[in-house]
């Protein structure tokens, strides 16, 4: 028998941490670039971008709950952990498809992926420990480390090829990722043998439909809930009331089966611990509703207001992410070791006061970008900003997280172990969903909001709907894409110029703008003349009007002639299609000046835009750690009577 790669831990505990590393990978890699592919490919509005992203990451920790349920009752944690990481790399692979459709097809898979995935790793971790091991904390803290780990891989290697080559690259290696991750646990399986509950439950061996068992049916019928996530993302007001009765509904399983246990073992602890669990359900949606800004407003903060530049070298606005885990890496361990220390003397804080420290220095985190607004220039503040609130709400996160994944298999009878890990991710669910609510305050109003109708022409409206409202199916497969040369572009030019066939009127609109904006600038005009000259006065109102194959082809020669003399240009070339994307949007207000000229009108507007999102950002987070430094205080307050409701549990 092999020994443990880490000495005084199960040696199943190292094949888990490789197996959850590659699964974070899979996952943090769709995370870090899904709001700037939102925004910046699909031509989401901010405040859309960030709702869509929440109820993408509120449904994917939602799903542990079923996930966790199925395991316990039919599936056993091995396979459950499986299917799940299968079902994640046919959803990373799906968005390669690089529509909106192939978008949200690929998110449903990766919702009920995970949902089998992530509850079930952490209940077998918790498994390889007897009950009382001192190790379980120690234990708990290196796999988050694992989780890390991923995390780090995710928000630097994905997300530097995710914006330097293209979106769709970044979520390529995602999926890739998680095969490995897949892999991993398959052919280390005898190490994490020992621990119950793997094997398929004898309700799922039962035959129920033919040939096959309760178990194959829950593995099919799962495939029937990836549609179901489909609509539940485009209509995400639905998830407010979905997650008010999901939280009812678990917090009251939860309450009713501490009273069963009670009655069945007569020890009179399991009623009050699962009320403990309770609280710190809410503790927790309050601290990761704020913490999950990093996915959303944090990232697009550091795209438009965080100078980002480093000897020369312009780091990615998603790769700011990877601070929170290089940090974790750096201090988990020191952490893993604090704690066990100060056990031994007697000293280790209780639970619900480690909980109240995590919130204190997630506030403090926030408040550091008030700090850094006091030496921004031109509207950037500097990279340690970032840096520093990172470090503070890492620092806070590991008070916390590893604390309560721990927390919840001390807290729970153990044949409800799977169901109580599901309640506790669906706090993070709640909690991912809030986050989005709260990162649509910051929203700048880039891009477009509109819901998509098809039955009407609008911006959202693609080449290929566009075809279905004039009953032309046949049309969209012989329409060509706009400027085909620019295939040939490098990689780096590529994933923003070369358009795909069914691309929206939104985009199609934006083009025509640039197009026209940058004519204007080569022909020196001033923005009075620019102004009458602009097609924007001229929306189009019907499909028909704008699928005019010479108006493309004529658009397609002038958007191809722009971008082959920017390849030239390199570092020289002009205002490029994204920036005026984002930027360029109120440029007519500069219009009382008769003299002005479109290019010095474009640097007011941009200065002007910086200025009101570096304002808007500040402010949002500055609010936030206020809140969160009086809900510190309020946890630390009712410490003593949470930790008496734990009967023990340290």
């Amino acid at each position: 028998m092999s020994k443990s790669l880490l000495p005084g831990h199960p040696r199943g505990l190292m094949t888990l941490f490789f197996s959850e590393m590659w699964e974070r990978f899979c996952y943090y890699g769709m995370r870090t670039l899904l709001t700037l592919y939102l925004v910046k490919s699909l031509m989401k509005g901010d405040g859309e971008a960030a709702l869509l992203y929440g109820a993408y990451t509120g449904l994917v920790y939602a799903a542990p709950i079923l996930g966790g349920r199925m395991a316990d009752q039919f599936l056993g944690y091995r396979w459950a952990v499986m299917l799940g990481a299968i079902l994640m790399a046919i959803g990373e692979f799906l968005i390669l498809g690089g529509n909106e459709t192939m978008l949200l097809v690929g998110m449903g898979a990766l919702i009920i992926g995970n949902g089998y995935f992530k509850a079930n790793i952490s209940t077998i971790v918790g498994k390889l420990y007897a009950d009382g091991d001192s190790r379980r904390d120690s234990g708990f803290t290196i796999f988050y480390i694992g989780i890390n780990v991923g995390a780090l891989l995710a928000t630097t290697v994905v997300a530097f090829v995710g914006e330097t080559y293209g979106f769709e690259y970044g979520f390529g290696l995602a999926g890739l990722g998680m095969l490995a991750g897949l892999l991993i646990f398959w052919l280390g399986k005898e190490n994490y043998a020992a621990a119950p509950g793997l094997d398929i439950r004898e309700a799922g061996q039962k035959k129920v439909f033919g040939p096959l068992n309760m178990a194959q049916v829950v593995a099919l019928g799962s495939l029937l809930l990836i549609p179901l996530c489909y609509v539940l993302i485009l209509n995400n007001q639905v998830l407010n009331y979905l997650f008010l009765v999901l939280f009812a509904f678990v917090s009251i399983s939860l309450y009713m089966a501490g009273q069963k246990e009670d009655k069945e073992t007569g020890e009179k602890i399991w009623k009050d611990r699962m009320v403990a669990l309770i609280i710190f359900i809410v503790i927790n949606i309050v601290f990761w509703a704020c913490f999950e800004q990093a996915g959303t407003s944090l990232t697009l903060f550091a795209d438009r207001n965080v100078d980002r530049g480093i000897f020369g070298w312009e780091m990615p606005a998603s790769m700011t992410q990877f601070f929170n885990p290089f940090f974790i890496i750096v201090f988990g361990s020191i952490f893993s070791q604090m704690w066990m220390t100060l056990s031994r003397k007697g000293m280790n804080p209780s639970i619900p006061m480690k909980f109240a420290y995590g919130i204190l220095q997630l506030g403090l985190g926030f408040l550091i970008t008030y700090i850094g607004y006091q030496f921004s220039e031109d509207n950037l503040v500097p990279l340690l900003t970032l840096v520093f609130l990172y470090l503070l709400h890492t620092t806070g996160e590991l008070f916390l997280s590893p604390i309560g994944l721990s927390m919840v298999t001390k807290l729970s009878p153990k044949k409800m172990a799977g169901t109580a890990m599901g309640a506790w991710f669906l706090s993070f669910a709640i909690a991912n969903f809030l986050g989005g609510q709260i990162a649509a305050l910051t929203g700048a109003g880039h891009g477009s909001d509109d819901k998509k109708d098809k039955t009407e022409f609008t911006l959202s409206t693609t080449v290929q709907e566009a075809f279905d409202m004039k009953s032309d199916k046949q049309g969209f497969e012989k329409w060509q894409p706009m400027a085909p040369e620019l295939e040939n572009l490098p990689r780096t030019m590529k994933k923003d110029y070369a358009l795909p066939k069914n691309i929206s009127y939104q985009k199609w609109f934006n083009i025509r703008d640039w197009v026209e904006f940058r004519e204007g600038i080569s022909g020196s005009k001033n923005l009075l003349e620019w102004l009458e000259s602009r097609s924007i006065t001229d929306t189009l109102k019907s499909a028909e009007a704008w699928l005019n194959q010479s108006a493309w082809d004529d658009l397609g020669r002038r958007y191809a002639a722009i971008v082959r003399s920017d390849e030239k240009a390199g570092d020289n070339a002009g205002i490029s299609l994204k920036d005026w994307q984002y930027f360029g949007g109120n440029i007519s207000d500069f219009s009382d000046d008769a003299s002005i000229s479109l290019a010095d009108a474009y640097e007011k507007q941009r200065g002007t835009v910086q200025e009101k999102s570096l304002n808007k950002y500040v402010g949002v987070f500055k609010i936030i750690g206020l809140v969160l430094l009086g809900f510190a205080g309020l946890v630390a307050l009712i410490s003593g009577p949470l930790k008496k409701l734990m009967h023990g549990v340290e």
